[in-house]
């Protein structure tokens, strides 16, 4: 029994509440999905009663991609009822090694004693159980194992570590789970496994799916040791490229929170792996236009303060997004064209205002190690660069490249330099009100709310809360409801989700998110939306704004519209060798 409805403008949720082997049909139907790999679907994410596929629209015609997705998901079902009468659900099985000395297991004699079992006891209920994946999520590689002993069921830690050794293998309830890397934690850590569960190197990157399962097998502490040394990866966060004949950018001061940002990885949600991206890819694009580059090409995303930059090359710069003017020797320069800087100048920025984030482009683009199809920091994955530090060196690709544009090139005056055109393109969104209106459709779970407080919660003012960052936009208002929403089954959530925590503030996910959640959701806001969510900071006002599907195409459709032929009218001047 599944039934599949559309979510926001971007989704499509396939609903197994109703069937009495969800899980299973849930694994069947997404190993089906990635074996078709159909043109519409960009990420296919298992819930724990859903399926969530996430839709890229190939062509503008947005209608015919969401009929086309429906049709071969109804085809995909009636595949899945005639594997379903046979039976046959064959599952990857993986041998994990886990060390159960107490050394390694940090809670194991809690749990023993909790539990009322002695430690022989404990220790042979956990390994000799047979664990299947019924999701992924929290961070990239971690599985939510069912098959647990019902024996060793134990609430979460009263209040979470600090600090979960990498690898560790814990329990809570009636699951188990194994930490791909050291993160905070409050699961009861019964053992330790030196096996790699989430490799940047290798592809795929994560070991487990949806519905593969687990064996394990017990080792002693020595053979812990002796693997975990020998399975230890690198960690990629810099290239080590000494060649400084490319020229390279010194970060004199990092600014509030700067990073070097692209596209999003796509398709790698189902191993908890979310897009990351910039969070205006709008004005990286419009950006690494006007220097010359490929529209994806890595930039440096700012935030609330820009850095301090030494060019040790001469390079064309160019920045869009929220306002700020670039600063060279005391002289203010305006954003939104093409900059020509000198080697040896120091590029500062005034605050940025109105608005949030702006993207510096590089003419030529950044020398970066590529991590998963992209050069781009995923900053709460641990997945390339970190944030940008004072003393950090950027490598340039290409710093000379700008020159094969004839009108880059007339631009440049060797003894006129920092020089700009007199024209400027706008910012995909600036805001200009002291209330900005993101547009909405409702979320699926939005009629748990009574009619009038549904009214109450689009006709709230929100404050954007201090509390916000690059995973989410908090919003705070003395919007409360008189019973809490109960939580939801864990399932696939995307940039722009609104999700409605017990704290009722809400949280509008942005790049960072992460792949699935367990709140309601009450509201999504539509694609050409997502700009103006970026460009809003703490303490500004925030109102969400109902509409239907057919506006939220429309509007879409006139913002890609208006994108586009901007980049083209850019790309034509770049190209030609008119004045500047």
């Amino acid at each position: 029994m599944m039934h599949c409805t559309l979510i926001g403008d971007h989704s499509v949720l396939i609903d197994f509440s109703k069937s009495k082997n969800a899980l299973k049909e849930i694994h069947e139907l997404s190993r089906l999905l990635f074996a078709s790999k159909p043109e519409w679907a960009a990420e296919i994410v298992p819930g724990l009663d859903s399926l969530v596929i996430q839709l890229q629209y190939p062509s503008a015609d947005t209608m015919q991609t969401r009929e086309q997705a429906f049709a071969d998901v109804e085809k995909l079902g009636n595949q899945l009822e005639k594997l379903s009468s046979s039976k046959t659900y064959p599952a990857k099985i993986h041998r994990i090694q886990v060390c159960y000395h107490p050394d390694l297991g940090l809670d194991l004699l809690d749990i023993a004693k909790a539990c009322k079992l002695s430690l022989e006891e404990t220790i042979n209920l956990h390994k000799s159980r047979l664990y299947t994946v019924d999701i992924l999520g929290f961070m990239p590689g971690f599985a939510y194992f069912s098959g647990l002993d019902p024996k060793l069921s134990l609430p979460r830690l009263p209040s979470p570590r600090p600090s979960v050794p990498k690898g560790s293998v814990a329990i809570a309830e009636l699951q188990t789970a194994i930490y791909p890397r050291a993160t905070p934690g409050g699961w009861n850590i019964i053992g330790r496994s030196p096996n790699s569960l989430f490799d940047i190197e290798q592809n795929p990157p994560g070991l487990f799916m949806a519905g593969d399962q687990m064996q394990i097998e017990e080792i002693s502490l020595d053979a812990f040791q002796k693997l975990d040394e020998k399975n230890r990866s690198k960690e990629i966060i810099r290239p080590l490229d000494e060649d400084q004949t490319k020229g390279s950018i010194e970060v004199l001061q990092a600014g509030t929170f700067s990073s070097i940002q692209d596209n999003p990885r796509s398709g790698l949600s189902h191993w908890a792996v979310g897009p990351g991206g910039a969070c205006d890819l709008s004005s990286l694009h419009l950006a690494n236009a006007l220097v010359g580059n490929p529209l994806d090409a890595a930039a440096i995303e700012m935030t609330s303060t820009g850095p301090s930059l030494l060019f040790h090359e001469t390079t064309c710069v160019a920045w869009v997004g929220a306002h700020c003017d670039g600063i060279v020797n005391g002289q203010r320069i305006p954003g939104n064209r093409p900059v020509w800087l000198n080697k040896g100048t120091i590029l500062k920025f005034s605050s940025i205002n109105p608005g949030f984030r702006a993207v510096l482009a590089i003419g030529g683009g950044l020398s970066l190690p590529n991590i998963l199809g992209r050069v781009g920091s995923h900053i709460s994955a641990d997945i390339g660069p970190k944030r940008l530090e004072k003393g950090d060196l950027l490598l340039l690709k290409n710093p000379k490249a700008a020159l094969n544009s004839p009108f880059l090139k007339s631009l440049y005056k060797e003894d006129a330099l920092p020089c700009f055109p007199k024209w400027h393109i706008r910012s995909p969104f600036i805001p200009t009100s002291e209330i900005t209106k993101v547009h909405c459709l409702a979320g699926p779970h939005l009629s748990l709310l009574p009619a009038k407080e549904r009214e109450l919660f689009w006709s709230t003012l929100w404050t954007v809360s201090n509390q916000s960052n690059r995973m989410g936009v908090r919003l705070q208002s003395d919007f409360k409801l008189k019973k809490d929403l109960p939580g939801i089954p864990s399932q696939a959530i995307t940039f722009g989700t609104v999700q409605f925590p017990p704290s009722q503030e809400p949280i509008v996910m942005l790049a960072e998110h992460q792949t699935t959640g367990g709140y309601p959701r009450l509201a999504e806001v539509i694609r050409s939306d997502l700009t103006k969510l970026v460009q809003v900071k703490p303490g500004n006002k925030v109102q969400l704004v109902a509409i239907d599907l057919e506006e939220a195409d429309r509007l879409n459709a006139a913002a890609l519209k208006l994108q586009e032929s901007t980049i083209n009218s850019i790309e034509t001047i770049i190209q030609s060798g008119g004045n500047s």
